[in-house]
């Protein structure tokens, strides 16, 4: 019997095991998705606000710095934690979806269909970039760990902007929901934002619950521009 497949789920690809790696919550409707990761991102807000555990996260910021601090480890986590501003990485990105959409189409279809693609992955990143750094964290008020902890040295400058949630988490986590739908590998895309999401631990700059409900939230937002991905792809 035959697997049903969305429309807009075309672009995904079957592996050596001829399983597709999918999220936990594959069954669920992206729109139900989005609810749920806001939810969990709500609990941590919660439990951020009400400081608890703060202590533990202290502990396990002070932990990793002491079991894994090296210079080739400062070197690699910053040059992650920088990725989203090289022009370099984009180019690439961008050249990459247009090498999938020439795949699946020809000519003209295959540009718009890179377009949609482009333009899906700029509008998960944007609104995540913009719930996180100009609503939560404004409202949230929470200080970076090198305001906190004391002896603990950043090695990355947040400026005065706040702590939770991270930005950066949030918006690689859009973006890979967003990729998870559209190319693989699939795998790659949650890689690489768990890394981006883990380097901000490490240099300092945010403490472990601020990534998280950062993951959260650039989840929840990734959800809903897959909602509104399927609805158009239906439509079209």
């Amino acid at each position: 019997m035959g697997v049903e497949t969305h429309p807009a789920d075309a672009g995904a690809r079957t592996f050596g095991t001829g399983h597709r790696f999918r999220l936990p919550a594959h069954r669920l409707s992206p729109l139900v998705e989005a609810v749920g990761w806001f939810t969990l991102f709500g609990i941590v807000t919660f439990l951020v606000v009400g400081g608890w555990g703060e202590a533990d996260e202290i502990a396990l910021l002070k932990t990793v710095h002491a079991a894994l601090s090296s210079g080739f480890m400062d070197a690699a986590m910053r040059f992650l934690s920088g990725l989203g501003n090289q022009p370099l990485f984009w180019l690439l990105m961008l050249s990459f979806l247009g090498w999938h959409a020439y795949r699946r189409l020809k000519g003209r279809h295959a540009f718009w269909l890179w377009l949609k693609m482009v333009v899906a992955v700029v509008v998960a990143v944007g609104v995540a970039d913009g719930l996180s750094g100009r609503v939560f964290k404004p409202l949230v008020g929470r200080e970076r760990p090198v305001k906190i902890v004391k002896g603990l040295w950043a090695q990355v400058s947040g400026g005065r902007a706040k702590a939770f949630p991270s930005s950066h988490a949030a918006n690689a986590f859009a973006a890979a929901r967003v990729l998870h739908q559209l190319v693989p590998p699939q795998g790659l895309w949650w890689l690489v934002a768990a890394l981006i999401a883990f380097s901000r631990i490490y240099l300092g700059a945010h403490f472990p619950t601020d990534v998280l409900g950062g993951a959260f939230l650039g989840l929840s937002v990734g959800a809903l521009v897959v909602t509104l991905w399927r609805r158009y792809a239906a439509m079209a």
